[in-house]
C-alpha cells in the first residue's frame, strides 16, 4: 500500500473519530424553554398592583389559574362526555381569582379585558367561560385594561361580587 493512500486513510478516520465525539458530546437540544421574562404582561402587572391597593382584608391575589384547578365537571370519569366537558377549562385559566387567606377557597375571578376581547373568538370564549363560573357559583367580573385603575372603583366592584349569593341551582352543584 502507498504511504500517501495510507496516510489518507489514515486522516479520514481521524476526522471520522473526531466528528462522532464532538456529535455525541453535543448537549441536546432543550425542549421546554420560558415563555417570557415575566408572568404578567405589562398591563396585567399595572392591575395587579392597583388590584392589590384594592384588596378587602382577608383575601389574596391568584394570578393566572387555570380554570380546571378551580371548577370540576359534575359528572363520572366514566361518563362519555366527562373529557369532552373537561378539556375546555384544562386549557384555559382566568387572569386572576380572589381566594379567602384562611383556606384559599375563591371568591372573586376576573378578567382583564385587552383589546383582543373584542375579537369574535375571544367573544365566544368569554361567553363559555362566563357561562362555566357562573354555573359554578363563582362570580366573574370583566375589567376593561386602562392606563390607571381608581382604587375606590375596584373595591366597589369587589364588594359588589362578594356579596352576589349562587342560586340554588349552584349550591347544589358543590
Amino acid at each position: 500500500m502507498q504511504p500517501t493512500l495510507f496516510f489518507l486513510m489514515f486522516a479520514i478516520l481521524v476526522f471520522a473519530g473526531i466528528l462522532v465525539i464532538l456529535v455525541l458530546r453535543k448537549k441536546p437540544q432543550r425542549i421546554y424553554k420560558p415563555k417570557g421574562d415575566f408572568l404578567l404582561s405589562p398591563g396585567e402587572k399595572r392591575f395587579f398592583d392597583a388590584l392589590t391597593q384594592s384588596l378587602p382584608p382577608g383575601l389574596y391575589i391568584c394570578p393566572k389559574v387555570r380554570i380546571a384547578d378551580l371548577i370540576s365537571i359534575n359528572l363520572d370519569r366514566n361518563t362519555p362526555d366527562f373529557w369532552k366537558h373537561l378539556a375546555p377549562i384544562n386549557q384555559k385559566h382566568i387572569d386572576f381569582i380572589l381566594v379567602n387567606r384562611s383556606d384559599f377557597a375563591p371568591r372573586v375571578a376576573i378578567e382583564l379585558d385587552g383589546g383582543s376581547h373584542n375579537e369574535k373568538e375571544r367573544l365566544q370564549r368569554d361567553r363559555f367561560v362566563d357561562s362555566v363560573f357562573q354555573s359554578a357559583g363563582i362570580p366573574l367580573l370583566h375589567v376593561p385594561v386602562k392606563g390607571f385603575y381608581q382604587y375606590n372603583d375596584l373595591r366597589s366592584l369587589i364588594a359588589s361580587a362578594l356579596t352576589r349569593q349562587p342560586s340554588t341551582l349552584d349550591t347544589e352543584a358543590r
